[in-house]
């Protein structure tokens, strides 16, 4: 109750000193009395959603309540992050004013409104049209112990949908079954966070997820949201049902779980492992992973890993005969700028590996930035990503 009632004034206090400063910059635009009464009831506005936020989000016990969070926080970001680029840049154009430089102070006066302009389009993007626009990365992977019969096989990598941050008329989900089965993949893999917390977020899309197709069927490991523990349940047993609730319904989508386990996928004489650890996280995120547990009789033979957190590479997987670890969980924090073959992230100050192809040690892994959003609705300069691997032992 006492954070609650802190986020309250926080952001009352914040968007009203915000509203504040921008008034003074820009109240010598206000010819009429009534300009200056719309300002104050635009800012009023948005008190009362901070007001209406705090009373209505607590009574939200269910997989709703991060769908109103998240499009709180976005549209909050919507209007307040160009305010705010506009006060700090406009800063300037006053000083410059008081020094007696008019025409610098125009120019910098400009430079702040096109900032502003841009990104509230550029946040607009994120949270509409951006945020199902996904992008198919296409990787070759080199394996060099991969039997022949495996050469050129192609393996789809799906990670973080999120379920819980959508609409029931969100149109991404069919796009992207719609997008994979283009690939004609061999395999397809989940590496984790199918929901937020609750296994009924899946409901809505059992039957739309269930028409993903691949040859040799669709496999995925748990992620540290897929547990429910980020929400206050009434009992332990209420937790726990819920997750096994999300295993039948991952069962219903025609996913094999493979927690802790592995299974061995064959064509012609030939064999590759496919294993999957349970999510395997540092403090403060859940650590369920059994590496050896679920390497278990694969010895000789090529293994592929499925597990969520791509902090596990360098902390467990790579003392161990893994050739390939798929993984997810980053998101490359939805924000970035990508520039051709640029690519740049906040990500990377928290996940050394946070998007792409790495390698150490003769052993690779592949982070994916996932094709959902949480906290924010949407992502800006990370587009959301279909994995495409194709597998190779002709290594160059």
């Amino acid at each position: 109750m006492k954070t609650g009632l802190f986020i309250l004034i926080a952001g009352i206090f914040c968007v009203l000193l915000n509203d504040s400063l921008l008034f003074l910059q820009i109240r010598r635009y206000f010819k009429r009395k009534i300009c200056s009464y719309l300002f104050w009831l635009h800012s009023l506005f948005f008190v009362a959603c901070i007001v209406w936020y705090h009373l209505f989000i607590p009574t939200l016990k269910g997989p709703e309540a991060y769908f109103w969070v998240e499009k709180c926080i976005s549209i909050i970001l919507l209007f307040y992050t160009p305010k705010t680029l506009y006060i700090i840049v406009n800063a300037f154009s006053i000083l410059l004013r008081k020094a007696k430089c008019i025409p610098a102070a125009r120019i910098v006066n400009r430079l702040a409104l096109g900032i502003a302009l841009a990104s509230f389009i550029v946040i607009l993007n994120g949270i509409t049209w951006y945020r199902y626009n996904y992008k198919i990365e296409r990787e070759t992977v080199c394996i060099k112990t991969l039997p022949d019969a495996f050469n050129d096989f192609r393996i789809v990598q799906l990670t973080d949908l999120h379920l819980g941050s959508y609409g029931e008329h969100y149109p991404g989900i069919t796009k992207l079954v719609d997008e994979v089965n283009r690939l004609n993949p061999d395999l397809i893999v989940f590496t984790g966070d199918m929901v937020n917390s609750f296994a009924s977020e899946m409901t809505p899309w059992i039957e739309t997820l269930k028409k993903l197709k691949a040859k040799y069927g669709k496999y995925a490991t748990t992620g540290n949201h897929d547990y429910g523990t980020y929400v206050k349940w009434p009992s332990k047993t209420d937790q726990e049902n819920n997750l096994k609730q999300f295993f039948k319904n991952m069962k219903r989508a025609d996913f094999t779980m493979l927690n802790n386990t592995n299974v061995p996928l064959v064509i012609a004489k030939d064999t590759l492992y496919l294993a999957g650890v349970e999510n395997w996280g540092l403090p403060p995120f859940p650590c369920f992973g059994k590496l050896a547990q679920a390497l278990e009789g694969t010895d000789g033979y090529p293994v592929i890993l499925l597990s969520h957190d791509p902090s596990h590479w360098r902390h467990e997987v790579l003392n161990y005969p893994v050739d390939l670890m798929l993984a997810g969980h980053t998101h490359a924090m939805q924000l970035g700028i990508t520039i051709g073959s640029f690519r740049w992230s906040p990500a990377v100050y928290v996940y050394p590996e946070y998007n792409g192809l790495y390698t150490a040690n003769g052993q690779q892994l592949y982070v994916s930035r996932g094709v959902g959003y949480l906290g924010f609705a949407g992502r800006i300069g990370q587009r959301p990503e279909i994995t495409l691997i194709k597998l190779t032992n002709n290594c160059k």
